[in-house]
């Protein structure tokens, strides 16, 4: 069965490069706004390497984020109502096909394009090149199924071209499903390594600001959805020994994140929808709690749980990591739609 045949993948948090510089010149010269630009990221001057790697990860991170899940969907959809992935449909199923893979014009250009910027990164840019290759594949073969499906063809034909499709549509979302985990995986890697060196400069050049509580608090939500995406049968794997003080670690910022918001409520108001992302952190932490609190009371998951995991959605099973996971990607959604464009940072 595929990898990602039943729960959907994980988004990648997307967080803007501080720009310390620029923050300190707005704070010097009493501006009200600290305004993105298209130089050195927020700083205004150079650009510097961190930023030329942030520009680089953007087009990935987009594309595993927008179009990973249409594909994992389709995928979900097609293989739910097959009772044997292997062999296949066989004319006795009331089938309800699969979902369409949108346009991918965009995602595949901007890897394209991303392949050239600097810095240069051979691993990553294979990984890219692998996924876009994946990417088209998967395209052409689903969305001929589809069609197919839409259209009810299967009941002209007998079933035949919906046999003929099987294995290239298994081979296609497997194949897919491979380039899609090396690619996060590595960009993941880039992306975490270049987040912790930025917190480490925004704490050393403006202290612990809200920004800081913020990228702070999703590097720690990040540990906490790795440590506890771990499998459900034939055990319930999670190790409470090393997911408990994760989540005790996140649950502290999250305190520490929500009191400085409280007392520092202008600078907490400029930046959209920062109310949402406490929220957001409030639902993964109340997640994560139940999956602790089941593997602590060793409640399995019972006929009807893993019923649910296979037809969806599978979010629903309280105490579950794709209920973990949910969270998380609506949280990462929240973080990476949170807009610092006016942010009022406090004076040093």
């Amino acid at each position: 069965m595929l990898a990602h045949a039943k729960f959907r993948a994980i988004l990648l948090c997307l967080l803007p490069l501080s720009g310390c510089d620029k923050l300190i010149e707005a704070i010097n010269s009493g501006a009200q706004a600290v305004v993105e630009d298209k130089t050195g990221g927020l700083t205004g001057g150079p650009k510097t390497s961190d930023d030329h790697l942030s520009e680089k990860l953007d087009a990935y991170i987009k594309c595993v984020n927008n179009q990973s899940d249409n594909v994992t969907d389709s995928a979900s959809r097609y293989f739910g109502w097959i009772a044997d992935p292997k062999a296949g449909p066989t004319g006795k199923e009331s089938p309800h096909g699969l979902y369409q893979i949108r346009e991918i014009k965009t995602c595949v250009d901007g890897i394209n394009a991303a392949a050239n910027l600097e810095p240069d990164d051979t691993e990553i840019e294979t990984a890219g090149k692998a996924y876009v290759d994946a990417l088209t594949a998967v395209e052409a073969i689903a969305n001929e199924a589809y069609k197919y499906y839409d259209e009810d063809n299967f009941k002209d034909d007998k079933w035949v071209k919906a046999k003929e499709m099987h294995p290239k549509l298994l081979a296609a979302f497997e194949a897919f499903t491979a380039a899609d985990q090396v690619l996060r995986t590595v960009v993941a890697t880039r992306n975490d390594a270049l987040q912790e060196r930025d917190l480490a400069r925004v704490e050393t050049e403006m202290g612990k600001i809200l920004m800081w509580h913020h990228k702070k608090t999703m590097l720690l939500a990040k540990k906490v959805m790795d440590t506890g995406d771990v499998a459900l049968e034939p055990v319930f794997a999670l190790d409470l020994a090393k997911f408990e003080p994760v989540l005790t670690e996140f649950e502290t910022q999250l305190e520490a994140m929500n009191a400085y918001a409280k007392d520092h409520k202008e600078e907490a108001d400029s930046v959209t929808s920062f109310s949402s992302l406490q929220s957001g952190c409030e639902d993964l932490k109340k997640a994560a709690k139940e999956m602790l609190r089941r593997k602590r009371d060793n409640k399995a998951f019972t006929k009807d749980d893993f019923e649910r995991f296979a037809s969806g959605p599978a979010e629903w099973v309280e105490g579950s990591p794709p209920k973990l996971s949910h969270e998380y990607n609506e949280l990462v959604q929240t973080s990476n739609g949170l807009s610092y464009s006016f942010y009022k940072p406090p004076a040093k």
